[in-house]
């Protein structure tokens, strides 16, 4: 049984992690089969199963599934409050020879205290106080700790003013399919069952999504994350005929100049500004070696927003675009001129994917939609969701081959939209209360400072949980993504229906995705548990 104690939690939390739940693998679908066996458990459960289910995201390659559960109060009511969290974790491949203990934390806790570590990790192992491996805090703590809380709701339902709805998604760290596929279960369960929602509660650590933080953080909001792509397109020569061809990678290392680190490109607002974009992929496309200058390469980015719309960013990389397609230009044609060798140059093309598929379907004299969806599904729909769309496109190319050189730039998968919490409307205002009644009462309780933020900058799910933007963010996301509808979509109709206000409070950790990713024992056994209550609890009040 699930014990909300120290104890419990603790002993939940090495189960969980136990299973090697590493994104886009067999025993991530381990883990929520063992989330909903485990909840499936509790007496509650058993005499009301319409209350859990494990429902499949749809056409998943690898079988994965969303937990729901709801602990309902009583008396009963509409109001609810979510708890949610994914269950996938990143790989292992950075333990080294240690890798073989990365889900054994008591076991690479230890082996660690034998080995040793410098600087602040090395402080806190020496400390007692804190346990590592992978997962222990992003994020299966505040996991361990949400079915704890439920567990202690259903047995005592008369003590509850809400009803709590746990929901674990798997794949947060690729694709985020699981809270994707979560949106219109939500949307089903508001319409169904009456269900009101008041809040959702994400328990990611604080400092996944602050790390300049020097104290606990509530954050009431998310970055959003758009993939800006840039896929080149030269013109093939033998290498010993240069000054005859156009190098594609030439393109996209401009590309990739002009665009990482920019500050310019880095978005600004409510006082708080998201780091600037980095190069995520870089390489030529072609099958194998060949002494032929590329004339397919690609690259793309990681372009965090608080502010901008996906139509600001196209016109953005458009403008890089045609500033790229010059600097190589002139490059080539520099050094024609030092090395006394003709070279005619040519006009810079710099298309948007939704003009490059016109001018396709324009020169085919054919609405390519469906054809577009046949390619697709000749695909293996285990491969990796970017670069089924670079392989569209290419595949695009063949069709009606354009004038070359060319770039042409639109956005990848996945898609995470910005939340903010303005105050506009009673949803904000309710978790602002909420907010501040937690932060009084770790403070007077505990004696543990916590401070809030706008946003929390560790790209995380919560941006599913309602869409800010306009009719027309949707149309030119799914306009200027290959692939939209069949490789990836967004259920952004759904989205603006839940419309549901957001926080992070979390367990207290540090180095995630890294060996020495560790969990502080006392705080998010002890302190974290009874501020999620508190949590919970106002918003019964609020």
């Amino acid at each position: 049984m699930i014990e909300n104690t120290r104890k419990g939690i603790l002993e939940l939390l090495i189960d969980l992690v136990k299973i090697p739940g590493v994104s886009c693998s067999p025993a991530e679908a381990d883990t929520g089969r063992f989330i909903h066996a485990k909840l499936s458990e509790l007496p509650y459960f058993r005499d009301h199963p319409e209350n859990i289910r494990l429902a499949p995201v749809p056409d998943d390659p690898f079988g994965r599934g969303v937990v729901l559960a709801i602990a309902e109060a009583d008396p009963p009511t509409p109001d609810t409050v979510i708890l949610t969290g994914h269950y996938d974790v990143v790989d292992t491949g950075d333990f080294g020879p240690l890798e073989h203990l990365a889900f054994l934390p008591v076991e690479y806790t230890k082996k660690l205290l034998e080995t040793g570590l410098e600087g602040e990790a090395g402080r806190d192992l020496e400390s007692g106080d804190y346990i590592f491996g992978r997962g222990v805090m992003d994020m299966k703590c505040g996991l361990a700790v949400e079915m704890a809380l439920m567990a202690e709701a259903v047995c005592a339902p008369g003590n509850q003013k809400v009803n709590l709805l746990f929901l674990a998604v798997p794949d947060e760290e690729v694709n985020s399919a699981g809270m994707r596929a979560a949106v219109p279960l939500l949307v089903d369960l508001h319409r169904s069952r009456g269900l009101r929602f008041l809040g959702t509660i994400m328990t990611e650590p604080s400092s996944a999504g602050a790390p300049d933080a020097k104290d606990e953080v509530i954050s009431l909001g998310s970055v959003g994350k758009l993939m800006p792509f840039f896929y080149c397109v030269g013109r093939r020569s033998h290498v010993g005929q240069y000054f005859e061809g156009f190098n594609a990678s030439l393109l996209a290392a401009h590309c990739t100049l002009l665009v990482e680190g920019n500050p310019d490109l880095a978005d600004r607002a409510r006082g708080e500004t998201v780091p600037p974009p980095a190069c995520l992929f870089l390489r030529d496309i072609r099958d194998g070696y060949s002494v032929t200058l590329p004339d397919r390469a690609a690259a793309f980015f990681n372009l965090l927003t608080i502010e901008k719309t996906p139509s600001d960013i196209v016109k953005e990389m458009k403008a890089i675009g045609e500033k790229t397609m010059k600097k190589a230009i002139n490059q080539v044609g520099e050094s024609a001129k030092d090395l006394g060798v003709s070279f005619d140059g040519f006009k810079p093309r710099v298309l948007t994917f939704e003009e490059f598929s016109a001018e396709t379907a324009s020169a085919l004299g054919i609405d390519i939609k469906e054809r577009i969806r046949e390619t697709v599904r000749a695909m293996d729909p285990a491969m990796d969701d970017r670069l089924r769309s670079l392989a569209l496109i290419t595949e695009m190319l063949s069709w009606a081959p354009p004038a070359a050189p060319m770039i042409i730039t639109g956005f990848l998968p996945p898609y995470y939209p910005h939340r903010s919490n303005g105050g506009e409307t009673a949803g904000d205002r309710r978790i602002r209360r909420v907010a501040a009644r937690v932060s009084e009462s770790a403070e007077r309780v505990h004696g543990v400072k916590m401070s809030t933020r706008e946003y929390f900058q560790g790209i995380c799910d919560l941006t599913y949980m309602g869409f800010q933007g306009s009719a027309f963010d949707v149309f030119c996301m799914a306009a200027n993504t290959p692939g939209w509808g069949s490789i990836y979509r967004v259920a952004l109709k759904e989205m603006m229906e839940l419309d549901v206000s957001v926080m992070n409070l979390g367990p207290s950790g540090k180095d995630p995705h890294k060996p020495t990713e560790r969990l502080c024992l006392s705080y998010s056994l002890e302190i974290f548990p009874q501020l999620l209550r508190e949590a919970v609890n106002a918003f019964g009040d609020a």
